[in-house]
């Protein structure tokens, strides 16, 4: 049993470095040493967001905190939630960061997700390195593109009908999920800016968390999918919206260029012209 939980976790390595070369030989991609090591048994990747039940501004200077602890991410959630905050715990496979290592939470994903995770957080070092200056809207819109998009190109690459059916899925349920977010984002600053009463802003996130239901039962598979089954907040809308803000417009040059690394350089070319540098 050993030797072949063994030789399955060798199988899901080898994966990963499949996608690593893939985004740095045909994406050209900078790693920044990332995904090259296991990781230590207590790491992990962990974000917690939180706002005021008035407002989707972020309580902390940066739109979230970070922790590499689960458990001290999820007890500084639960305070700010226990504190009356619209709170959202984040609990993921990777970061954009120098040297991440690869994730037992990145190896249990399924191989679309990895796809995504990989090349996303590739465009994120890619970024820094190269001193894109994005807003950060326009990096986080412009990587879900690399990400999914990238999934599919590998796919094809591979000729892995079976992974691209999953990527193409993954990016259905990615764009029914920007709709939603970027709906909702425009229903609650409206609501916010003419200062609605909280027992009507109240109202606004139960129909919204009942739009989430529906649109769960609608959406294929995925990780998005499951985002749906949590509580719908203004903690969360935050830090979605960061990713589908720009997405139409990314998805949009994507399929201008029908190639990623096309449009990854019009996403770099055109960012001063449509605003989206600091």
């Amino acid at each position: 049993m050993e030797r072949e939980t063994k030789i399955v976790m060798n199988k899901k390595i080898a994966f990963i470095k499949i996608i690593k070369r893939f985004g740095e030989q045909r994406l050209g991609l900078l790693f920044d040493g990332s995904f090259e090591k296991m990781a230590k048994t207590a790491f992990s990747c962990n974000w917690v967001y939180a706002s005021q039940k008035e407002s989707m501004a972020s309580l902390f200077e940066h739109p979230f905190e970070f922790y590499d602890d689960e458990e001290k991410a999820l007890k500084r959630f639960e305070e700010l939630k226990s504190r009356g905050y619209d709170s959202y715990f984040y609990h993921a496979e990777a970061h954009g960061g120098k040297a991440c290592p690869i994730t037992k939470e990145m190896l249990a994903s399924p191989r679309a997700r990895q796809c995504y995770v990989v090349l996303h957080e590739a465009w994120h070092s890619t970024s820094r390195l190269n001193e894109h200056n994005f807003d950060y809207p326009w990096e986080e819109s412009t990587g879900r593109v690399v990400g999914l998009f990238g999934g599919i190109e590998l796919a094809k690459e591979l000729g892995d009908d079976e992974l691209l059916k999953e990527c193409v899925d993954q990016e259905t349920a990615w764009a029914m999920f920007a709709d939603f977010v970027n709906a909702a984002h425009e229903q609650l600053s409206k609501a916010f800016q003419q200062n609605t009463a909280p027992e009507e802003i109240a109202k606004i996130k139960k129909e919204l968390n009942k739009e989430a239901a529906v649109l769960h039962r609608k959406m294929p598979e995925s990780w998005e999918k499951s985002e749906l089954d949590k509580e719908i907040n203004n903690a969360v809308i935050m830090r979605y919206y960061s990713y589908t803000v720009h997405y139409p417009l990314a998805k949009k040059i994507y399929e201008e260029e029908e190639n990623v690394k096309h449009a990854m350089a019009r996403f770099v070319g055109e960012a001063g012209q449509l605003g989206m540098k600091q």
